[in-house]
């Protein structure tokens, strides 16, 4: 079968789409040796390598079933079962809790998914935890929507199947998940030789909530494997979680511009789940990180605030190019224009002294406590430090909800040292006195938040209830 170039590839994947259907399995050729097939449910999609080696695919969904019905598609469609490797692309569990379901497989991935892990059963639990609870709330958002929608119309279609999808996705990770960590991992990249071709894969960098994700690279085909928490249709950049992590940018833009530009470069990027782009438009958004992240350092450079930063990088000056990318025509303004202006801040933020998460969330309440004392030390000597008051809340916040309430206070008390006209940091405090029990200091919180804020029902109700208790 003759090698098929990007172009004629794009056409055939859009245009022709010519599929292989068995028992609503359906497979569609990109490449000579690159396909993507969809389970016999029609709702998943991954990529499938077919080497001389062996079946190569990449991350194994959130669970054994959905890995297990991948399988049976592949067998249905191709008639092939020799995997031999099975590529853990990021290290968020509901993306390779399928493993188990290849045992004849070698399972790779990059090494801090390992050190993430590995031992650390407590921990697991607790992340599919709230992947579970993550994945209701989506589908209870859905349901809720669904009513919006014209009956019958392509988004109630559309909305009905999305909170099904959610729906199983949380059943089937409670219905247990199985953790198969990789048997092959990585430092910086990997070459395996896979007979008729090669495939290599490149650590991306630390991206948003992870740390160990990666790009795939099979020179002769000139494809590039890029998870869409990387490149996604409707987000400019690595989605920005909490932006108040670490990020790695200079690699991102290191890892990018190797796969994209170059007598090397690729011709044809898959995103995640089985979007497929030309090459040009996976190079728009390698110009905007690396527009965005070189015209940040030097505004700030300049001594430039972020308030100033945000105004002189925004859609109506010098990123209104923004607006002709695809992903603002698909996402939509109300979409694209406060993802920008997180991405700003975020990459803004990557140039100071971290006082959240990284100093901050540190296990432990000693832990704690010499991370707040060290913070105002930085603080008292002129250090260069961003300050986010939504992030300290968000970890006041976390602590909370965990249960650890001395150790939110502590979190809280420092938000109203460094922001005492905010009335949102005194209700915040308010709230966790309370939970203390400390009906008097929490009642004191909430009067020093409506000083600032006098319309605030919520806490004119707070504070009406607790006056109530302590009479």
């Amino acid at each position: 079968m003759k090698r098929m170039n990007a172009v004629s590839s794009f056409i055939l994947l859009f245009l022709v789409s010519i599929q292989v259907t068995a028992q609503n399995a359906r497979i569609t050729p990109v490449t000579e040796t690159i396909s993507l097939l969809t389970d016999g449910q029609g709702r998943e999609t991954r990529a499938l390598v077919q080497s001389g080696k062996g079946l190569v695919v990449f991350d194994s969904f959130w669970a054994k079933a959905p890995a297990n019905r991948f399988r049976d598609a592949v067998e249905q469609t191709i008639g092939r079962n020799d995997f031999v490797y099975v590529l853990n692309m990021t290290d968020r569990l509901d993306m390779f809790g399928g493993n188990a379901a290849y045992p004849g497989a070698r399972v790779i991935g990059q090494e801090m998914l390992g050190s993430k892990y590995k031992g650390k059963e407590e921990e697991v639990r607790a992340e599919i935890r709230e992947l579970i609870d993550m994945w209701r709330w989506k589908e209870d958002v859905s349901r809720k929507r669904l009513p919006t929608h014209e009956q019958g119309s392509d988004a109630a279609i559309n909305e009905e199947r999305w909170a099904n999808i959610c729906k199983q996705r949380a059943d089937e990770l409670e219905s247990g998940y199985s953790l198969r960590l990789p048997d092959i991992s990585y430092s910086d990249r990997m070459t395996l030789y896979l007979g008729d071709i090669t495939l290599e894969l490149i650590w991306f960098g630390k991206a948003g909530n992870y740390n160990g994700m990666s790009v795939a690279v099979i020179p002769e085909e000139k494809t590039a494997f890029v998870p869409g928490f990387i490149l996604h249709s409707q987000h400019l950049a690595p989605h920005p979680f909490d932006e108040y992590k670490p990020l790695d940018i200079d690699r991102w833009i290191s890892v990018l511009a190797e796969i994209l530009e170059g007598d090397d470069a690729v011709n044809t990027v898959i995103c995640g789940m089985g979007e497929v782009w030309n090459a040009e438009r996976a190079v728009e958004h390698l110009h905007y990180i690396r527009t965005l992240w070189k015209r940040v350092q030097e505004l700030d450079a300049a001594g430039k605030s972020l308030a100033a930063i945000q105004d002189q990088l925004s859609l109506e000056k010098e990123f209104a190019f923004v607006k002709r990318m695809q992903a603002y025509v698909e996402g939509g303004d109300d979409w694209i224009r406060p993802q920008h202006r997180a991405h700003v801040s975020t990459f803004y933020q990557q140039l100071k002294t971290f006082i959240a998460a990284d100093i901050l969330m540190q296990g432990g309440a000693d832990a704690l406590q010499a991370s707040l004392a060290r913070v105002r030390e930085l603080r008292a000597d002129g250090e260069d430090i961003h300050f986010d008051e939504a992030a300290i809340a968000r970890i006041g916040d976390y602590l909370l909800k965990q249960g650890a309430v001395p150790e939110a206070i502590a979190v809280l008390t420092l938000n109203a040292e460094v922001f005492p006209e905010s009335a949102a940091v005194y209700a915040g405090l308010g709230e966790a006195y309370t939970r203390a029990g400390e009906a008097t200091k929490a009642v004191e919180q909430y009067r020093k938040s409506l000083e600032r804020n006098p319309e605030n029902k919520n806490v004119i109700d707070a504070l009406n209830e607790l006056e109530r208790t302590i009479k």
